[in-house]
């Protein structure tokens, strides 16, 4: 026992002088294993679309602390190069546990669709017009909307492309490109570089299934009245019914009335009245060529070409370019004044009680004046004409290289001044001699009357005038060298 306990003491001995000559010799001494190092969870989810990537780090007890770069290169090593933030990275190293967005794509943005627009207001359509002060004009009720040859009706927008973008593993991700739209050609339209749409003829502007439409007809299936207000028109018009008192039916194209003109004012080419003019002492009748009707009656009717009537002429101021024609049914004309530049043809003039009536031929006012007009503007503009070479003559003779670039520049707008004149000049003296040509045709115009010419009815012809005294029958005026002619019908 004793011998045991000596051993166990000397052992212990032993340990004491080895440890402390590791001390002195500053000897590391192993107590027990180092333990192993604990490694922080790094958790990184994809989105399906690899525009989005969460990251998420967990950290168990006795971990061992991450910096940001090694997490940044487990990121890299999942694929992820594009979007990476950092600033994220730093929240989810300090705020453990909790997941953070760690690198996003760039969206790719969809290109545009294409679309319309119209360059014709069609919000107007069927609104008053307001007039001073806020009052509404019930006559011009907006109810069509009129377009004229060539007139830009509507534009395409086109579709663009987009913009592509990349996903966090860098790859290109496409955009859609936007969708295209038709053009809505409808009728009577043109397209030009298959981006806008013109109309091909002057017309009304309907949109039928979605597309532009061009009518070259306005038809108006009762009176022109309250419930349509004024028709004014690029096209031809057709009204069923008629044109009631204080309401306008203006057309560039032809008007064609079912009923009557009752007051109203009607323009247009050619004008057909199938029934009458009832002037009402206060509308009127224009027509760039034709006027046709029944009858005309206290109104004032005015033809580029000529005036025909199949029944009578009461009371009203007639002008016709060409001639005035009533010869069917009675063929009268009673009272006012009748004016043509060729020929009138009646069957009766006038009454028995002899009412004051005027019939004329060989003159046009208008056409006169025009002419007078021209001859002055042709007469200045020879006059400019005139000094503007003689500037020319002047500067032409210096020599081109003194003159100065004040000199010079007068010079060249002269030159140019000159020729416009030159080309006014010939188009105004075209002009004047196809006056000249309607004018000598007016001198041998004449009055045709197949019946009876009543004491009443004054005769003009060119400057000739002849009141009639005596009732003439089956005649023909015109005159021949200056002198009047009352002769034969036959």
């Amino acid at each position: 026992m004793s011998d045991d306990k000596g051993s166990l003491e000397m052992v212990e001995d032993d340990i004491k002088l080895i440890r402390t000559m590791k001390e002195a010799l500053d000897i590391p001494e192993k107590i027990a294993d180092k333990p192993e190092e604990v490694m922080p969870d790094i958790r990184i989810l994809v989105a399906r679309d690899r525009m989005k990537a969460t990251l998420q780090v967990i950290t168990p007890k006795g971990f061992r602390p991450m910096a940001a770069d090694e997490v940044v290169s487990k990121i890299k090593e999942a694929g992820i190069v594009y979007g990476i933030d950092n600033t994220a990275i730093e929240t989810a190293i300090s705020e453990a546990g909790n997941a953070v967005v760690c690198a996003s794509g760039l969206w790719p943005i969809d290109g545009d669709n294409a679309y319309i627009i119209f360059r014709i207001d069609l919000g107007s359509k069927g609104r008053p017009a307001e007039l001073d002060g806020g009052r509404v004009d019930f006559k011009n009720l907006n109810m069509y909307t009129t377009v004229y040859k060539d007139e830009l009706l509507a534009e395409k927008i086109p579709a663009t492309q987009g913009t592509p973008g990349i996903d966090i593993a860098g790859n290109q991700v496409g955009a859609k490109t936007g969708k295209d739209v038709a053009l809505p050609m409808g009728k009577n339209v043109y397209s030009v570089d298959s981006l806008k749409i013109h109309a091909l003829q002057a017309g009304r502007m309907i949109i039928i299934n979605g597309k532009i439409n061009i009518v070259p007809v306005i038809e108006v299936k009762r009176d022109v009245d309250f419930s349509t207000g004024n028709i004014e028109f690029a096209g031809n018009v057709v009204v069923q019914g008629s044109v009631q008192a204080g309401f306008t039916v203006k057309a560039e194209g032809n008007v064609e009335i079912a009923g009557n003109v009752s007051g109203g004012i009607v323009e247009g080419k050619n004008i057909i009245v199938r029934l009458g003019i009832q002037g009402m002492n206060r509308g009127y009748i224009k027509a760039s060529e034709n006027v046709v009707a029944r009858y005309i009656e206290n109104a004032t009717v005015y033809a580029g070409n000529d005036i025909v009537v199949s029944d009578v002429i009461l009371h009203s101021k007639i002008n016709a370019v060409k001639r005035v024609i009533i010869e069917e049914r009675r063929g009268l004309i009673v009272g006012g004044r009748i004016s043509a530049g060729e020929e009138i043809r009646a069957k009766t003039v006038g009454t028995a009680s002899a009412t004051n009536t005027c019939i004329e031929v060989g003159v046009n006012p208008q056409l006169r004046e025009e002419y007078q007009d021209l001859r002055k503007q042709v007469r200045k503009l020879e006059t400019t004409l005139d000094r503007a070479k003689k500037a020319l003559t002047v500067l032409k003779a210096a020599d081109r290289d003194s003159l100065s670039a004040e000199k010079r520049e007068v010079l060249l707008k002269l030159t140019k001044t000159q020729f416009h004149l030159i080309g006014q000049i010939k188009i105004m003296s075209n002009r004047i001699v196809e006056i000249e040509l309607a004018l000598e045709a007016m001198r041998c115009g004449r009055i045709k009357v197949s019946d009876t010419v009543y004491p009443g009815v004054k005769v003009v012809v060119g400057t000739l005038v002849k009141p009639l005294r005596d009732i003439v029958k089956s005649s023909c005026f015109y005159t021949e060298e200056g002198e009047f002619i009352i002769g034969s019908l036959k």
